[in-house]
């Protein structure tokens, strides 16, 4: 999933925290870096977890491991958004009620961890919207 290459999550929290404000600074860059073969690689297969359910366990990842001085929740929102539109998703909710859904997930012990990512994803289902991908003429 390119969408959790170190880049594009980096990319995200700038974003982020040019949108919402916030202290510029990274805590913990190896847990960036090696997030993306940690969630699919490593844990997603674990869980035998689906694209989905893939994105909603980097969204954990990046809330719960606290790579970010601030931003973290906001980073993992647009990763999430961003994620669900690599897979051909557009989320349809409102955006208050999936901030709150990733503040759950702050909030959850890592005792939950399995539970937290399928309850997320669970959420998410009803709020999805398939995106009509335009083929490329070219190809």
């Amino acid at each position: 999933m390119d969408c959790l290459s170190s880049a594009q999550i980096l990319l995200f929290h700038q974003k982020a925290l040019k949108k919402f404000g916030g202290s510029e600074g990274i805590l913990h860059l190896n847990g960036i870096v090696n997030l993306q073969l940690y969630v699919t690689q490593i844990a997603a297969p674990n869980f035998n977890f689906d694209g989905l359910e893939t994105a909603c366990l980097a969204t954990y990842q990046i809330v719960k491991g606290h790579f970010f001085i601030d931003g973290n929740k906001r980073t993992a929102q647009y990763v999430l958004l961003n994620c669900l539109k690599v897979l051909g998703y557009s989320y349809t909710g409102r955006q208050i009620d999936l901030a709150r859904k990733i503040e759950e997930l702050a909030q959850s012990s890592f005792q939950q961890k399995e539970e937290s990512v399928m309850n997320l994803a669970y959420f998410l289902k009803s709020r999805l919207q398939k995106i009509e991908v335009a083929e490329n003429p070219g190809s």
